[in-house]
């Protein structure tokens, strides 16, 4: 016989067994009483979760459990599946049958996050909806003290980051990919593997990354695609996975696949292995979400037509049709304004993603493009069943708050931008400045700093906008100066006379501003050249850097340090200490941390920071600052 409460260690985990059987929550007497460091003081106060009541809580190093069922019937837990991180998890001992009530604590854990998955069912057979708990364990502003202002995060593009397994590349002369013929728009080996491996290299660390914005998972299709172009004849592979044949995939209903997973990423287990190594260094992992449409094959398509729009060609119509029209006369687009049940079935994709690879955030692709009624859905879905540790769900300041960064182009980035939509977008207006004063010349450094200060607060308070209102207070923006979608970086400097020089003024102008979170493309951290797509996509470089790549590199690594390790930088208020047309020195001050940023494309000025600052970067010292450099001044 069990006593009332006992302790024993299961799978490396301390599980405190036993409960109170009445009909509220246990009542949880020593070990586990509210208030002491043996339980959960959310212990006081469960919160209903579907069919589960639910209190959870971490410290630096621990964390406990306790969930209850109260749905109908009895739990079948030989039937059921349990996860902890994505690996089996037996909570039979853990469970208290007369309660209905699963106690966990776990003790001297490692930094990271730590997410249980409840499949359960019942013993008539049913499925109760699943329960998901994720949980920060660390301290600091990588682990349990994260917010999303803190966030730095690194475009990877899969398929063009690093081949770190051969042995699942595609055929790019097989079948209808042989269709295919200019190299730059073939698949080129990329996958998990290659991530995961940089991400143990610590290549994310020495650039002050915390989070990574990979690629979709979703398997795509295998065939050669249209251009989006309807008079070009051109052909592309699909390995930027924006041609989703998976989505509508869960855990219940496969629709017919072995697996859901883009093969020529890697495998279910090798992305689950991805997303716990970087969690264990407190890097976080947002996947592209693609839909707004899928591809012609995808069997969504097949078995409910009439969830998606008669085909209606975009053709540069980017406004005017953007929710019915097709990209490609290959992307069926969803009609979710007239079916209802396409939007659950995509919502609860969307869920079973997060939940199954224990995902940290979404940039949603063409967000624009999709009716209001889905984003809605999805935001509330997310609130409602990942975000169940998370207290207030408006602000994205608790450390397992869902962060959802939108893509809606041609000045739609304010209007979605609500409380019951996304908290950010890639911000376009902060692109189109930086890349003008920065990297083409053609504002002055006095017109980017006008910008800049209002714009670090801009999106926090509702204003008009095209297709409505938006902005609100919980808004943290994605700043960028360089994406898949656009020229490179290097490239605009070289087109007007500049350089690798040029490039430097932009890292160190995105890793300095505060409030909203810096998005760096992979290759703009060494200077990639490359025009519009698919020049623009090219396979990411580790090795034969030239010097101005390695002095790049350089900059943008301690750049990004400077603000891991400054919160000013991360969530401070910016202000002007000296502006001219071509120079500019701001301060950004957050509590008692300050910090002085120069940008100089003037000849070389004489500033000087207070008594006890000295240049992080190491590029100014004597009170010069060189021409074409940037200084970031800290106190040692």
């Amino acid at each position: 016989m069990v006593p009332r409460w006992s302790v024993v260690l299961v799978a490396g985990l301390l599980v405190v067994l036993g409960g109170c059987p009445t009909s509220s929550m246990p009542d949880l007497t020593p070990p586990c009483e509210p208030g002491s460091e043996a339980c959960p003081a959310a212990c006081d106060t469960p919160q209903t979760v579907g069919e589960f009541e639910l209190c959870s809580d971490a410290t630096e190093d621990a964390y406990t459990l306790v969930v209850r069922y109260i749905g109908d019937g009895h739990l079948a837990l030989g039937t059921s599946e349990i996860t902890l991180n994505g690996a089996p998890f037996d909570a039979t001992t853990a469970f208290d049958p007369a309660t209905a009530t699963f106690t966990i604590r776990a003790q001297d854990v490692a930094p990271s996050k730590y997410s249980f998955l409840f499949r359960m069912r019942t013993d008539a057979g049913l499925d109760v909806r699943p329960l998901f708990v994720p949980r920060w364990v660390g301290a600091g502003a990588r682990y349990a003290g994260f917010t999303w202002h803190d966030a730095t995060i690194y475009q990877i593009f899969t398929d063009r980051f690093l081949d770190g397994d051969p042995s699942n590349n595609l055929d790019n002369a097989a079948g209808d990919l042989a269709r295919v013929t200019d190299p730059r728009s073939q698949w080129q080996g990329g996958d998990f593997a290659g991530i995961t491996a940089k991400i143990r290299d610590g290549y994310f660390d020495r650039l002050g990354v915390n989070t990574l914005w990979i690629s979709s998972p979703i398997i795509n299709s295998h065939t050669s695609q249209p251009s989006v172009g309807l008079g070009d004849a051109r052909r592309f592979a699909s390995y930027h996975s924006y041609h989703p044949v998976a989505t509508g995939y869960t855990h219940l209903d496969h629709l017919g696949y072995a697996t859901p997973i883009e093969p020529a990423f890697g495998t279910a287990a090798e992305l689950h292995e991805l997303v716990n190594e970087a969690h264990d260094r407190g890097i976080r992992i947002i996947p592209d979400f693609v839909a707004n449409h899928v591809q012609r094959e995808a069997r969504l398509y097949a078995e409910h037509p009439g969830w998606f729009s008669a085909y209606n060609a975009c053709d540069g119509r980017w406004d005017e049709a953007r929710i019915n029209c097709w990209f490609t006369t290959d992307m069926p687009d969803f009609d979710y304004g007239a079916n209802p049940a396409a939007i659950t079935a995509v919502v609860d994709h969307a869920l079973w993603m997060i939940q199954e690879f224990n995902f940290d955030g979404f940039r949603a692709d063409a967000l624009k493009h999709m009716d209001d009624r889905f984003v809605q859905a999805v935001k509330t879905a997310i609130v409602n069943e990942i975000e169940t540790t998370v207290v207030d769900h408006s602000r994205a300041l608790e450390p397992t708050a869902f962060y959802m960064v939108g893509e809606s182009l041609g000045g739609w980035a304010r209007y979605h931008v609500r409380n019951d939509m996304v908290q950010g977008q890639v911000d376009e207006e902060y692109y189109n400045k930086t890349k003008a004063a920065l990297l083409t010349f053609d504002i002055s450094v006095r017109q980017l700093a006008d910008f800049a200060i209002a714009n670090d607060t801009a999106y926090l308070t509702p204003q008009d906008t095209m297709g409505g209102r938006g902005g609100y207070p919980g808004a943290i923006m994605g700043n960028f100066f360089g994406n898949h979608d656009q020229v490179r970086a290097l490239t605009e400097a070289r087109q007007r006379g500049g350089g690798h020089e040029r490039l430097r003024l932009a890292q160190t102008f995105l890793m300095t501003s505060p409030i909203n979170v810096p998005m760096l493309y992979q290759g703009d951290d060494i200077g990639t050249d490359g025009g519009q797509d698919p020049d623009n996509r090219k396979m990411q470089r580790f090795t034969g850097l030239s010097p101005d790549e390695t002095a790049s590199l350089a900059n943008v690594q301690k750049a990004g340090t400077l603000r891991a390790q400054h919160v000013a930088l991360r969530r401070g208020v910016r202000m002007n200490v000296v502006l001219e047309d071509y120079f500019w020195v701001f301060k950004v001050t957050y509590e008692d941390d300050e910090v002085y940023v120069a940008i100089n494309r003037d000849n070389t000025r004489s500033w000087s920071p207070p008594a006890g600052f000295s240049d992080g970067l190491g590029n100014c010292a004597g009170g010069a600052v060189p021409v074409l450099t940037t200084c970031i001044f800290v106190r040692p």
